[in-house]
């Protein structure tokens, strides 16, 4: 039987198979000879991929560095083994992303929870439930929790569609397509869909709103405690423990 990967090997596996596919000269022949992506996937496999997921990380250290340096105190354990976990999960995952805007979203948790010293299984949902989401969920959320009340007072609620002749735009929810015009209604159709999967909205449509399944929604309790692990921590931080940040990059193996 094969040797099993854990998920924290496989960069390392990534760049040795990189090294193989240099030395496999007909291989990389056939590769080349692809048509329009030959070039590309050459450079990808000769060691691209290595690159790119050291760039990813590189930046995102960049991020957390610029969050972490105004900051004076922590409460945060940093030689818990818990600390480890989480920054092994959390650069896998950085690794894989290819949105600055996602990875700087990861900084943002990983600063909190530096900062503030919350439970460490927190931490660990809200970098894992971020590894689920893009760019688009993240930008529906904000949208839901920042709507007015609307529709008769009811809570605040967003909707793909101006679905009710019986209440005016003004007074209506706030509609999606219109708030984030550079999506397309069946890829935010498919965004609320899974969030509602997860729990971040709820399907409010069915009920008093009336406006049909699956296009009128609410950002439920999950949606605010997560949005929360989104935000830079207060530089003031807490009175307990001074931030070492040399010392933090170095236990993070990747010295900059």
């Amino acid at each position: 039987m094969g040797r099993i990967v854990t998920e924290e090997q496989v960069p390392e596996v990534i760049a040795k198979a990189g090294e193989k596919y240099t030395e496999l000269t007909l291989l990389r022949a056939a590769v080349q000879a692809t048509p329009y992506v030959g070039g590309p996937l050459d450079t990808l496999l000769a060691g691209g991929v290595a690159r790119i997921q050291r760039q990813r990380i590189e930046d995102f250290l960049g991020g957390l560095e610029e969050r972490l340096k105004a900051v004076e105190s922590t409460l945060a354990n940093l030689e818990d083994e818990a600390f480890s976990d989480l920054m092994l999960t959390t650069l896998d995952r950085v690794a894989r992303s290819r949105s600055a805007d996602k990875r700087a979203r990861f900084a943002s948790i990983i600063s909190r929870q530096v900062v503030e010293g919350l439970p460490w299984d927190d931490a660990e949902n809200a970098v894992r439930l971020l590894a689920d989401l893009e760019d688009i969920h993240v930008e529906v959320l904000q949208v839901a929790l920042a709507a007015p009340p609307r529709a008769l007072e009811v809570l605040p609620a967003v909707q793909l569609r101006f679905a009710r002749s019986d209440i005016s735009r003004e007074t209506a929810p706030l509609c999606l397509t219109e708030a984030l015009p550079h999506y397309s209604e069946p890829a935010l159709r498919m965004a609320c869909a899974e969030l509602a999967a997860k729990g971040l909205l709820l399907d409010a449509g069915v009920g008093g709103l009336k406006s049909g399944a699956m296009n009128t929604f609410v950002a439920t309790d999950l949606a605010r405690w997560f949005s929360q692990w989104l935000i830079a921590p207060d530089s003031a931080g807490a009175p307990n423990k001074r931030i070492n940040l040399t010392r933090f990059a170095r236990r993070l193996s990747l010295g900059r």
